[in-house]
């Protein structure tokens, strides 16, 4: 049994999530609820795999271990339920990264990139970053969350200059798990017009029982050509610092040249640990994650029973998939500014629901850390609207 009750404190460790308030705003005591970054202890397997390899005591240029590939391809059969060559590999030091190269690759200066709302806001940053235009096709959200394949099939049909669509799956930040059907149908629709469908399963691991994770390359291989999947350990144990995540290519004509643009650019060169990490975490965490995942679908439980008995107003189902609570606080007379002044007054930061887009009145919640942290930022969320008049 692993103990995520209890974590080291991470302030003074240059943590993005905790340490950013001293330095940037001058605040002394806030509780970070925001950014999908675990507070939990890693797997002890990873420490030691990083102590071990620094023990060596020389670090210079690295090549992908074997050991590394072999972990990649059996969690992918293992978890993912589909076989993976080594030759569809590609190693990237974020997914983030890998979404700059695949965009800038596929889909020319006058072309356009396909995104679905609400969604992880780099799903639309980043192919304007790059100066592709973006076009939205909103999820359908009630009653239940699906993918608007009508609106989908129309823009398609027209407008030919969209080549590529970037997808969750499962998504962040409404928690949908999608089921093979959902995934099929749209990937019919994809086919039709020839467009491309980029994956983000970087969360694909976080998906809570009974149900399980259906993989993009899992639904048909038919589709497989077209389809450019990301994955990284990253979500799952927490390892965002050490800059390893990988693209599943099928199609070899993509996956040689996403290779060496990947290359070219440094995408591809990965920290000496990383490899180390990434092996560690898939070779020896199939029960940390497991226990890891009933951890954090308790917090949820718990979420959930403290809205209902102390802001009975907000709007919240558990997720399906994901450590990350969508939470709809529009029933109450929160200010535009509400994630702001939870900050700065409340001593509490949520993640501000506008940013991913169509998400007005919500606000994302970590719930990957011990309840003492999550009961604690609740708190204060509840102490400050009651301050403030809110409730």
């Amino acid at each position: 049994m692993y103990d995520f009750n209890h974590a080291n404190s991470r302030l003074g460790t240059s943590s993005t999530k905790w340490d950013r308030y001293q330095s940037r705003y001058n605040l002394d005591d806030v509780v970070a609820l925001w950014v999908a970054d675990m507070d939990f202890n890693c797997l002890p397997e990873i420490n030691e795999a990083i102590i071990k390899r620094a023990q060596h005591g020389i670090y210079g240029y690295t090549d992908p271990t074997e050991d590394c590939l072999n972990a990649i391809i059996s969690w992918e059969k293992r978890h993912h339920n589909i076989e993976i060559k080594k030759e569809d590999i590609v190693l990237t030091t974020g997914v983030v990264y890998a979404m700059y190269t695949a965009v800038e690759q596929l889909v020319q200066p006058d072309e356009k990139v396909m995104v679905m709302t609400p969604v992880y806001p780099p799903f639309f940053k980043t192919p304007a970053d790059v100066n592709r235009e973006v076009v939205y096709c909103p999820l359908i959200l009630e009653p239940e969350v699906r993918i608007d394949l009508d609106k989908m099939e129309e823009m398609l049909k027209n407008d030919p200059k969209i080549k590529m669509l970037i997808f969750c799956n499962p998504h962040n930040p409404v928690g949908k798990s999608w089921t093979k059907e959902e995934l099929r149908e749209m990937l019919e629709v994809a086919h039709r017009y020839n467009i491309v469908v980029m994956s983000d399963e970087i969360h694909a691991d976080l998906v809570f029982k009974p149900l399980e994770h259906v993989s993009m390359l899992g639904v048909d291989s038919k589709f497989n050509d077209q389809i450019v999947l990301l994955g990284a350990p990253t979500k799952t144990f927490n390892l965002a610092g050490m800059k390893i995540s990988y693209a599943l290519i099928p199609n070899q004509e993509i996956c040689t040249e996403f290779a060496r643009r990947a290359k070219a650019t440094g995408l591809s060169s990965i920290n000496i640990f990383g490899f180390e990490v990434l092996a560690a975490a898939y070779n020896h965490g199939d029960v940390w994650l497991e226990e890891c995942l009933d951890y954090v679908y308790e917090n949820m439980v718990w979420l959930k029973d403290f809205l209902s008995e102390h802001l009975p107003k907000c709007r919240f189902e558990i997720p399906e998939s994901t450590y990350l609570a969508w939470v709809d606080f529009s029933g109450y007379n929160v200010p535009d500014n509400f994630a702001e002044v939870l900050k700065f007054e409340g001593g509490v930061e949520l993640q501000d629901g506008r940013g991913f887009k169509d998400s007005d009145g919500y606000q994302r919640i970590n719930c990957a850390c011990p309840r003492s942290i999550l009961e604690k930022g609740m708190e204060r969320v509840v102490a400050c609207m009651k301050k403030k008049n809110w409730l």
